[in-house]
């Protein structure tokens, strides 16, 4: 953190790192965001949450010079932003840690990291008036950024779009690191993380602001922020509306303030009874990275999988839905054996799935809502092979108004529709096809409070019709909150299996920790215990 440290030299009082004064951002006659004054601290992180919509990215955009402003003015350690200048922005001393990852998915991880930059260790390589590639600088340059945000273990040569989210997720950040930046703005940083992966950024973020630097935190996950932040701050309709103590910043407050009413919690159907059909059954299953696994899910349940990142939470999903080639083991689907060969072979047997990245796995983003939510159920609004615009049109407004999809129009692309409503026309478009099974990777990855009511109610209601679930989340709230079992995973291997009257964070966590490398004792036991 040198450029920090050389801005902070012989500074001993707070000082303004960022001050923002009378900004707007009108899309046409819409004001999507609106903010009188607002200034960030050197030192101090500063949390930021409010619903999708709620003029959060927005907000960062402007700060990072990707979105120019329409009124007012930015300035950054004393100078000017250039309104709409990313390259300013990052002159000034700003790094932005975007959502969803700029990163170049044929480029190594080495590539990524220094893009735009020549490894400092490249001296002697200029010829004349350019600079020659130098290879092995760049990927020991690479792994010494990795090694200082606690990344370890991959590979730099690898391409970017072959390694899972979580670790785009955690080189993306070590990217905006290696900028040494004075204002770090991280969007959504752990959205995609496991527990102890998250923990690594939240150290990141307060060693930031230990060193002299401002951290601008955005997250959906409100204890979190409320642990990190210095101070929070709440968007709702593009405007600040509070700006809070962490004393001040409850829970309860923050909901309030986001939503301008109480958050009702939704009520969870109790366990079906073992009576029930199973509906998915796997001995033994194994493929690249996964198991042996024995798994079986009922008629009515949802069955969370927890585990770190790694442990193989996605490849039993994937391996399920014919996504990923087994190498062994037996799957039976509806009492009967199971040997999906594409994932097309799982969708016309009755089972869905709702992938961990949306944008890049799901979604045509620039499509529109009715293209994609009626995506999977072509053929069965289809007349004799023949599909209506009109038939078309009239599912898609049925699906969107079951769901609470808000938008203008089914016509507008899906791309302009916030996170959380994006999330509720991939669930539409699966649900549409009544499956008997349906596959969660990270249901509620990048979706606000209210929008994650809405989802856990919408597979809650789906469970009590008989629908069979399987979720996959790094969030064990998440999965405390809607589950009715949980199985732990580490090394691809099922370690722990949980009925919801002995959930605790503490026996998940230690079962899916404790068999990442050498097991402790306290570890086998909690495993011995939860698989009892």
């Amino acid at each position: 953190m040198a450029a920090v440290e050389a801005r902070t030299a012989g500074d001993t009082a707070a000082r303004v790192a960022v001050s923002l004064r009378g900004v707007s951002k009108s899309y046409g006659p819409v004001k999507v965001l609106d903010i009188p004054e607002l200034e960030l601290i050197s030192g101090q992180i500063v949390g930021v949450v409010g619903e999708n919509g709620a003029g959060k990215s927005t907000l960062m955009g402007v700060l990072s010079g990707t979105v120019a402003a329409s009124t007012g003015s930015i300035v950054i350690d004393g100078q000017e932003l250039h309104s709409g200048r990313p390259d300013h922005a990052q002159s000034l001393g700003v790094s932005l840690v975007a959502q969803e990852f700029p990163l170049v998915g044929q480029l190594s991880v080495a590539e990524n990291l220094l893009l735009g930059r020549r490894p400092t260790s490249s001296e002697g390589r200029r010829f004349g008036s350019s600079w020659r590639y130098d290879r092995a600088g760049t990927k020991a340059e690479a792994r010494a950024l990795l090694a200082d945000v606690g990344v370890e273990g991959v590979d730099v040569d690898r391409p970017v779009e072959r390694l899972p989210v979580p670790v785009r997720q955690m080189i993306e950040i070590a990217k905006a690191w290696g900028h040494h930046p004075l204002v770090l703005i991280l969007d959504e940083p752990t959205s995609s993380l496991g527990p102890v992966e998250a923990d690594k950024v939240l150290a990141l973020a307060r060693r930031h602001a230990e060193s002299g630097g401002a951290v601008l935190f955005i997250g959906h996950r409100l204890d979190e922020v409320r642990s990190l932040a210095d101070r929070v701050i709440v968007l709702r309709g593009g405007r600040l509306v509070a700006d809070l103590t962490p004393q001040d910043a409850s829970e309860e407050r923050l909901i309030r303030e986001m939503v301008g009413s109480e958050l009702a919690k939704a009520d969870v159907s109790p366990p079906p009874s073992v009576e029930r059909e199973v509906v998915l059954r796997t001995e033994g299953l194994t493929a690249d990275g996964l198991g042996p696994v024995d798994l079986e899910v009922r008629a009515g349940e949802i069955l969370g999988v927890a585990g770190l990142m790694g442990s193989g939470r996605s490849r039993l999903l994937h391996t399920v839905m014919g996504a990923q080639p087994r190498t062994g083991g037996t799957v039976e689907f509806k009492g009967e054996p199971f040997h999906p060969r594409h994932p097309a072979d799982s969708v016309a047997a009755g089972i869905g799935l709702v992938p961990e990245d949306r944008k890049e796995q799901s979604l045509v983003l620039g499509a529109s809502v009715r293209w994609n939510i009626t995506l999977a159920t072509l053929r069965r609004i289809s007349r004799r092979g023949v599909l209506t615009p009109r038939a078309d049109r009239e599912h898609a407004a049925r699906l969107v108004q079951e769901l609470g999809v808000r938008l203008h129009s089914a016509e507008q692309p899906v791309g302009d529709l916030s996170g959380g409503n994006q999330q509720k026309v991939v669930f539409g478009r699966w649900l549409a096809t009544e499956p008997r099974l349906l596959l969660l990777d990270e249901p509620t990855r990048g979706v606000d409070v209210g929008a994650k009511a809405e989802i856990y109610g919408l597979i809650d209601e789906a469970a009590k019709e008989g629908l069979a679930v399987i979720a996959a989340s790094s969030e064990l709230e998440e999965l405390l909150w809607i589950c009715h079992r949980i199985v732990v995973m580490a090394n691809g291997r099922v370690v722990a299996d949980i009925p919801r009257e002995r959930f605790s964070k503490e026996l998940i966590m230690t079962a899916a920790a404790g068999t990442q490398g050498t097991e402790s004792s306290e570890a086998q036991a909690a495993a011995k215990e939860a698989m009892a």
